[in-house]
């Protein structure tokens, strides 16, 4: 497989995994999940039970609610911190990095991918700072959100994915 066929499968995968999160917040609404989740538990054999407290997380609502949502998120978080690095190192082997530094989104993905890789909090750095603001989508990063965490507010899961797709369609149009 050469390295832009890798490149590609990395964001399929990525996408992927969110969609596959994205299922477990619907499948955890389901009352009787619960139930056919133990079903299927039960019917597994004991060498495949690795983690004894799973069926009590499955049954415990509140504790099923966090922990789905925070895979969902986990899965943005790994997705945007991932490809950001691979799609940039991928740039420079083959000598397009100024066509992926040209890119509307480029300067707004680095500083979310800075913040997703950290605290979860906009802590710019000088670099960074002297970009600001940056807009894309519709959604701008200023100097007053320094310190401050990253709200959905200001970046829904629906921006999060639109930039992933774009990234990829950039790829897919222009680089590859």
């Amino acid at each position: 497989m050469d390295a832009s066929s890798a490149l590609i499968g990395q964001y399929r995968t990525a996408l992927n995994r969110i969609q596959l999160a994205y299922a477990t917040l619907i499948l955890r609404s389901y009352p009787d999940i619960p139930s056919a989740f133990d079903a299927i538990h039960d019917a597994m054999g004991p060498e495949l039970h690795l983690f004894p407290e799973v069926k009590r997380l499955v049954h415990d609502k509140k504790t099923m609610k966090i922990a789905c949502e925070d895979l969902y998120m986990l899965a943005y978080r790994s997705a945007l911190t991932e490809l950001f690095p691979l799609t940039k190192a991928y740039c420079h082997a083959t000598s397009q990095i100024d066509k992926l530094k040209a890119q509307p989104w480029f300067a707004f993905w680095r500083i979310l991918r800075n913040c997703f890789a950290h605290d979860m909090a906009f802590n710019f750095n000088p670099a960074e700072s002297a970009m600001l603001p940056v807009t894309w989508s519709g959604v701008t990063i200023d100097a007053s959100m320094n310190g401050k965490p990253l709200t959905h507010g200001k970046m829904s899961y629906a921006k999060m994915h639109e930039l992933i797709e774009t990234a990829q369609s950039f790829l897919l149009r222009d680089v590859v």
